[in-house]
């Protein structure tokens, strides 16, 4: 975490570099490449369970993480041990040493993955871009099996660009000659043209899933079944936004299949129903029911508000805490159309909005409170969620979820 990487210089430079010390072990691995603004960990965490339901060894490499740092860096959904992860962040430390331009935290994660995933014997790997696509250290891979790219909205404009367009610029630099692309169909048009024109440019074939072949059978805050293409799956998660994943993690094992990968529908739904993803409108409890979203920027809050309005569950008591970067204003506009009361916190990070800060953000939307704690919040809105039947939501920010 010392290795900092606010004022460097983004490119692959360094990365190629760092890589070539320890030698180069992506070019020794294959890989689906993902990237997005919203999805994108849901997608990842779909495609690998599939890859490993199928029999393949599967690696997954995913940011940030939640509980632990391991998290990042999983094979077949097992996180790394704490004696590889030890010997391997030594590794790449050592392998960094004396760079002129020293790698930064993200980018000795990136290299510390590679060796991990090369020595456990990844037939595949799940890789979820850091930031952007064109510039982020993940890019450094040859073209890979697939290239995926989620729903694309406005975040990180002081770095990717302040138009969707724009972002999908950065983003669409994931895409290398003659590799498959797979496009999520809630994407703007102007979105949907860049990557198109991208795509042809490069001669890589590009599927965008077509929501006409999709039917919602039924769903409950903590499932929903779908139809794609005539065939059922299930989801143990809630939203319809995870449909639009699931969608896209199909067409990407579709292609796979195209290309010698073994995987059917059976197979596919399997595995769906056995991903959890934390964190992502995740039921922690019921009765009364308390829902956990770390959903954080104006997309992910409209999709925890949509999936609100028909919970069926009323009043609905939020907690949320948003951190300082976000436009936390937009997103308490959201909210507050969506629930009942709501308790404003701060103490989960140390660039957590002011409490008092964003409660007035939700004036004349919602009952508002503010609480000195999180702990003291979420007994407070327990209590009352027991005692008028209603739910809890903790939202805003995934900082606030890890808490």
């Amino acid at each position: 975490h010392e290795r900092a990487w606010t004022g460097r210089k983004p490119g692959l430079s360094r990365t190629f570099a760092l890589l070539e010390r320890l030698g180069n072990p992506q070019e020794r691995l294959k890989f689906v490449h993902i990237t997005g603004t919203n999805g994108k960990g849901s997608t990842a965490a779909m495609v690998s369970s599939v890859l490993t339901q199928a029999g393949l060894c599967t690696g997954l490499y995913t940011s940030p993480h939640l509980w632990r740092f391991h998290e990042r860096f999983q094979v077949d959904g097992v996180p790394i041990s704490d004696e590889l992860l030890g010997e391997l962040g030594e590794l790449v430390l050592k392998a960094g040493e004396g760079m002129e331009d020293p790698p930064t935290e993200f980018e000795l994660m990136t290299a510390l993955g590679m060796e991990f995933f090369l020595r456990a014997g990844c037939d595949i790997v799940v890789l979820e871009v850091g930031l952007g696509g064109r510039l982020d250290s993940t890019n450094v891979i040859p073209a890979p099996e697939a290239a995926v790219i989620t729903n694309i909205g406005l975040e990180h404009t002081q770095e990717l660009g302040n138009t969707c367009a724009l972002i999908a610029h950065e983003k669409a630099g994931i895409i290398k000659p003659g590799c498959p692309v797979v496009l999520s169909t809630d994407n703007p048009m102007d979105v949907v043209c860049l990557v198109q024109d991208t795509a042809k440019r490069k001669n890589a074939q590009l599927v965008i899933p077509n929501m006409q072949d999709c039917r919602i059978v039924s769903e409950t805050l903590e499932e929903i079944v779908f139809q794609y293409h005539s065939f059922t799956y299930t989801l143990h998660m809630s939203g319809r936004h995870q449909v639009y994943n699931a969608m896209t993690a199909i067409e990407v094992i579709r292609f796979l299949g195209m290309h010698g990968y073994l995987i059917t529908a059976a197979t596919a739904n399997e595995a769906f129903s056995k991903v959890r993803v934390p964190a992502r409108t995740e039921v922690l409890r019921k009765n009364p029911t308390v829902l956990l979203d770390g959903g954080h920027n104006q997309a992910g809050v409209m999709a925890l508000a949509e999936l609100l309005k028909h919970a069926g569950t009323k009043p609905i008591h939020g907690i949320c805490g948003m951190i300082s970067t976000k436009d936390y204003a937009t997103a308490c506009r959201i909210l507050g159309d969506v629930l009942d009361t709501v308790t404003c916190v701060d103490d989960f990070v140390h660039h957590a909005v002011p409490r008092e800060t964003l409660a007035a953000c939700f004036e004349n939307h919602a009952e508002v409170h503010t609480a000195p704690s999180l702990q003291q919040a979420y007994e407070t809105a327990l209590a009352q969620a027991k005692a008028d039947g209603g739910m809890v939501v903790i939202c805003g920010s995934l900082y606030l979820a890890s808490e």
